[in-house]
């Protein structure tokens, strides 16, 4: 099951591909990595054990020829000069290691193995899940206190022949050591909301302690008073429940990417159908996704996503400045007692507001909406919240949307 992390870099400077001494030289630099060992593989090429702080790391490095499949998409914002340096680049250099343990951990110090082996990077292709990994991206996440999001470590791809029926799949979960997922014969009606129960089972797969088995019932999101629990099937046995779809058939799998340690998401409907293993497709549940479906983040995404809002804070109030820019803020607020999940335990709602003013190091906001479960505020509401409130904000430039997560476009 369980594969490589298998990483390129396309160095600034193509002429950093040539020497190994070069990147050797800048690792000697770095306040975090040291090269411990280093041995050539009749096999393999090039073998370094990295120390990443306390943690060691066994990696394969080596020139490889940059070839970007048409499935690969960009993640990140690059200009045109951009893209064109990256069509323009023949040779990287791969960083392939192994991930053992917390695979959030792994991800994060493989890119700051790569930030301090090429301190000037154009672009990094994520081979598992596909992606084309923006250079400055790569930089502010190394330097950053706060691990990456756990969405980085897969891609859910859509595949559509040119009309209604969507294919939805992972790539990227196989070097945690976990199956990939599907979606079979959604459509363009509901593929958003369909990639979003991927997205949020996959994220749970990622967070949990222990494994979550194939049949596993996992509660993922609500909507209109419904709960969706969501579970996962062997895509043979899925295939069953959909004798009539065109993606994602047996036809489409002959490779060992989509034919195996892959299964589709299925709905349990109720406690009887858990215990009992009665699997029903998941388009059971697209009657209630028109009704504001609130799909549930952890308490330790919510508290990542908090402390990198905070740690960029910075970035957005530079943004504020600019009075074209529209900022939006999203604050926990304390929910009714009612609401809590123990007497000592208060919960908390996190809800947008628009920021209006900064004071001494807090935020004046307007509220954007009416709270599920706080009473005595509504929409159109102004308050102060101190800047450890904050869990999220974006940026509504005249070009595009930033978040903490890509601040580097307002460097």
């Amino acid at each position: 099951m369980k594969e490589s992390s298998f990483m390129i870099v396309i160095p600034m400077n193509p002429q950093d591909v040539d020497d190994p001494e070069i990147f050797l030289k800048n690792v000697q630099e770095s306040d975090h990595v040291r090269v411990k060992d280093l041995h050539f593989d009749d096999d393999c090429g090039m073998i370094i054990n990295f120390l990443v702080d306390d943690a060691e790391y066994e990696a394969a490095v080596g020139p490889t020829p940059v070839e970007i499949p048409n499935m690969f998409r960009p993640e990140h914002t690059f200009t045109e000069e951009e893209f064109k340096l990256i069509d323009e680049a023949e040779m990287g250099i791969y960083v392939s290691m192994e991930f053992e343990g917390d695979c959030n951990q792994c991800f994060y110090d493989q890119l700051r193995i790569i930030d301090a082996m090429f301190p000037e990077t154009l672009a990094v292709l994520d081979c598992p899940s596909e992606k084309l990994l923006s250079g400055k991206w790569v930089a502010l996440a190394s330097s950053s206190s706060v691990l990456p999001a756990p969405r980085y470590l897969f891609t859910v791809q859509a595949i559509s022949d040119g009309g209604d029926e969507v294919w939805l799949h992972t790539h990227g979960l196989k070097r945690c050591g976990l199956y990939e997922l599907e979606i079979l014969n959604s459509n363009k009606e509901f593929f958003h909301d369909h990639y979003k129960m991927i997205e949020s089972f996959a994220l749970r797969m990622l967070e949990s302690d222990d494994p979550i088995e194939p049949g596993d019932g996992v509660f993922v999101a609500q909507a209109a008073g419904k709960v969706l629990t969501l579970t996962a099937l062997d895509w043979k046995e899925a295939l069953k429940f959909y004798p009539d779809v065109t993606l994602g058939t047996a036809e489409d799998r002959n490779d060992e990417v989509h034919d195996k340690d892959t299964c589709v998401l299925m709905i349990y409907r109720n406690d009887y159908e858990e215990q009992n293993k009665i699997y029903t497709p998941v388009q059971d549940f697209n009657q209630f996704l028109g009704q504001n479906p609130m799909f549930m983040f952890s308490t330790e995404e919510t508290k990542r996503m908090s402390a990198l809002a905070i740690e960029r804070i910075p970035y957005m109030l530079k943004a504020f400045e600019n009075k074209d820019n529209t900022v939006i803020i999203k604050v926990g607020l304390i929910t009714d007692k009612e609401h809590w999940s123990s007497e000592d335990k208060p919960e908390r709602e996190h809800i947008w507001f628009e920021l209006k003013d900064v004071k001494d190091g807090s935020i004046v906001a307007e509220l954007t909406q009416d709270p599920y479960y706080v009473s005595g505020i509504k929409q159109g509401d102004i308050g102060t919240f101190p800047f450890s409130d904050i869990t999220d904000w974006l940026v509504f430039t005249k070009e595009c949307r930033i978040s903490p997560d890509d601040a580097y476009l307002l460097s």
